[in-house]
């Protein structure tokens, strides 16, 4: 039996050329490039996105007032060249901003979403009434005797306060956030001052009553066994206890302290 050897296929190389563009499909895709960059140009500095209004959505008529101001310069400008997180910024940066999302609505419009500061407190510098809000930072100055719904905290005088900053006072730092704690129970529009002293909350009730604390912990639970016994105490003034002590929210106290001091 004969045999016969056989030749292998050879492999063609393979014709990258093939998959090159024509050259009328270069010169299109350049020409699409160079028309987009035109336009691209165009609308930065061209009035044809330029900004003609601002809408601030979750802001007092106030806050949205003082946004505007800041951001009067972007009038006129091109949405298209709108760097939206350094708007975002710079409104975040107002004291009564918690934070800002910024978005550029086509043709002519600045779009920011606030979630502004949430004021739990009044504090008190000698003559001076600030308010400040449920993470500490300091909102602004007030009139004197202004928001009489929030709770006072009475400062040290040497005490510094900035516009925009974080309260550094240790004690004040400490009331505020545990006023915040219990915001939307409906309690703090009954308090009248919170103190901190050695890291012990004390609440200072409109009818004379002071409400014990202890340390901050569990500040909703106590609060909700405060609201409870409340009802079935009398007044100071007509002889109720002038103090509850819910240090230990198992075993509430409440008693008269002629040495108790507001």
């Amino acid at each position: 039996m004969s045999e016969k050897v056989l030749k292998l296929p050879r492999r063609r190389g393979l014709d990258v050329l093939r998959f090159a563009p024509s050259g009328r499909s270069f010169a299109i895709g350049v020409s699409v490039v160079l028309v987009a960059a035109g336009l691209y140009a165009l609308a930065r500095e061209t009035s044809m996105f330029a900004v003609r209004s601002i809408e601030i959505h979750g802001a007092s008529p106030a806050l949205a007032a003082e946004i505007r101001s800041e951001l009067a310069a972007l009038d006129g400008r091109s949405l298209v060249s709108l760097d939206a997180s350094s708007v975002g910024q710079r409104v975040d940066g107002l004291p009564a901003v918690r934070s800002a999302v910024v978005d550029r609505a086509f043709p002519h419009t600045v779009r920011i979403h606030i979630v502004p500061e949430l004021p739990v407190a009044v504090l008190r510098r000698g003559a001076e009434s600030w308010l400040v809000s449920a993470r500490s930072r300091v909102i602004g100055t007030i009139e004197r005797g202004g928001r009489a719904d929030l709770p006072r905290i009475w400062l040290p005088s040497r005490t510094e306060l900035t516009k925009g900053s974080l309260l550094a006072d240790e004690p004040g730092v400490l009331a505020a956030r545990s006023v915040a704690a219990f915001v939307g129970s409906g309690f703090p529009s009954r308090v009248a001052f919170v103190r901190a002293l050695d890291g012990q909350i004390t609440l200072g009730l409109r009818g004379g009553l002071e409400i014990q604390l202890g340390a901050p912990v569990d500040l909703r639970l106590k609060i909700a066994i405060a609201r409870g016994i409340l009802p079935t105490l009398a007044l100071p003034r007509a002889g109720g206890p002038d103090y509850l002590d819910i240090t230990v929210p198992e075993r509430p106290v409440a008693g008269r302290n002629p040495q108790l001091s507001g």
